[in-house]
């Protein structure tokens, strides 16, 4: 074959160069193929490509083609053919220009350039590292499956489609962020979500612009109804099981590339307070968990609030005996009962944060130690009263017993509202309190769904299977 100098490699692999600035890590290697020793260049990003992969789908077969009857003797034919019949990757085609392929390499696939063609042949190589599969540490649960999420895109697919084997499950993959090119997968049943609900959720990932997504949390901030509000609308989870139970529920997933949280919606405030674990355990057990963590949920946002506007402005409200032991701890205390409560709070608060930052093998030791001297030698000290103790402790295990992170970090924050305005109209301001968070949260929508939902608008069937872990057989028999 004559040389053309028309597309010469040298003057391709400089283009190249230039687009990533001369990385280190970009590696071109030069080779001649077939029986004509066409001049060839692959190039790839260092510790992006799996190089067994490379080596045994592509370097071989190239290097070995001597012995393979003649190629096409025009340059683009030979490269399709080589795509076709001599690399063995999983998959390998021939773009027009860089602008299509260079992306391709960013992702760890590896460019093939032929002396004189002018197209690019694009082969998947990748071989991103990623971390093993393990229990989601922000989900535990105690009967159930044990794997989680991880930061592999691919990966996470897997796990979800191992759990729904079906034809039915369809993965949308779509690449937002001008400069992380992030890849970004919609997953649903596609005989059980809405179609508008599906063209809906694809319509506001299209219109995110934003220069990179590194966590999912980006999406969900972009494409949540009521921006504004402090309650979330997308629901997230690290496990594949709760996942595939959302999509035959008839609602959409989301996995990010680099980020072990999904992200689903609609999103209520119900699928906010239930767990996948409900639906392992035996009914009785499963439906007394559930109201326990109702409970915990309007203990976490009105116990603190309780006990400042009974104290301040109800006393006559508490029994005698207890009233008397409570004024009793608190003699000495030189702080009004608002300030007691929201130095314990915010105290507890600086706890929580400094256990998360400081290293696993003492954060919890500190947190708990921290904890039970600051609050045992403030009480000896006459700063705090041993009530008011008992009660942000009683808040603080009530945090816990909610299972969304999003919803738990909300009611912190408005847990502080509710001790303000107890502190000013005492159970009154309690009361406005719930009147303007129920008006509020009644304005909220999820994709079309009222964030109330089953409760207000109300629907019976829906309603009962929120209160209660309804039991299988039950649900076998109604829907014969």
């Amino acid at each position: 074959m004559t040389k053309r100098q028309l597309y010469a490699l040298s003057q391709r692999k400089r283009d190249i160069e230039l687009r990533l600035g001369e990385s280190s890590d970009l590696v071109a290697r030069e080779c001649r193929i077939g029986q004509e020793s066409i001049p060839a260049l692959l190039m790839w990003i260092d510790n992006l490509v799996d190089k067994r992969t490379l080596q045994l789908t592509t370097l071989s077969p190239l290097l070995s083609l001597s012995a393979l009857p003649s190629l096409p003797d025009e340059p683009p034919e030979c490269l399709e053919e080589l795509c076709r019949s001599v690399i063995s990757a999983p998959e390998a085609k021939v773009v027009g220009t860089a602008d299509e392929a260079v992306p391709l390499l960013m992702c760890g696939w590896t460019l093939l350039f032929l002396e004189g063609a002018s197209g690019i042949a694009v082969i998947q190589t990748q071989g991103l590292e990623t971390r093993g599969i393990e229990e989601a540490p922000s989900s535990t649960v105690v009967r159930g499956p044990r794997d989680g999420f991880v930061e592999s895109l691919d990966v996470n697919v897997s796990l979800v489609r191992r759990r729904i084997r079906s034809e039915s499950v369809r993965v949308d993959k779509l690449v937002v962020g001008s400069v992380s090119h992030t890849h970004v997968a919609i997953l649903y049943i596609h005989d059980r979500a809405k179609p508008e609900m599906v063209e809906e959720v694809r319509k506001r990932i299209g219109k995110v612009s934003i220069d990179g997504v590194l966590e999912s949390q980006y999406i969900e901030e972009l494409i949540k109804d009521s921006p504004r509000s402090f309650f979330p609308t997308v629901y997230s989870t690290e496990r594949p099981d709760d996942v595939a139970g959302i999509l035959m529920e008839g609602r959409v997933a989301i996995l990010v590339d680099g980020s072990p949280f999904a992200l689903a919606l609609p999103c209520t405030l119900a699928h906010l307070l239930k767990t996948t674990e409900d639906l392992y355990l035996a009914y009785p057990v499963a439906t007394f968990i559930r109201w326990l963590r109702y409970v915990g949920f309007m203990m976490n946002l009105l116990l603190p609030s309780v006990y400042v506007g009974t104290l301040t402005f109800h006393p006559e409200m508490v029994p005698p005996q207890l009233l008397s032991s409570i004024l009793t701890a608190r003699e000495g205390v030189p702080f009004p009962v608002l300030m007691e409560t929201l130095l314990m709070e915010l105290t507890f608060e600086v706890l929580r944060e400094a256990s998360v930052r400081m290293p696993r093998s003492i954060g919890s030791a500190i947190s708990i130690v921290g904890a039970l001297v600051i609050g045992e030698s403030a009480v000896q000290a006459g700063i705090i009263s041993s009530p008011a103790i008992i009660v942000v402790a009683a808040t603080a295990i009530a945090s816990f017993t909610i299972p969304s992170i999003s919803l738990s970090g909300t009611v912190r924050i408005l847990r502080f509202g509710m001790v303000l305005l107890a502190s000013m109209f005492g159970l009154y301001g309690i009361m406005i309190g719930l009147f303007l968070l129920g008006i509020h949260l009644s304005s909220i929508k999820s994709l079309g769904m009222p964030y109330l939902a089953p409760f207000a608008p109300f629907r019976k069937k829906e309603f009962l299977r929120m209160m209660f872990r309804i039991p299988w057989f039950v649900l076998n028999k109604n829907r014969k």
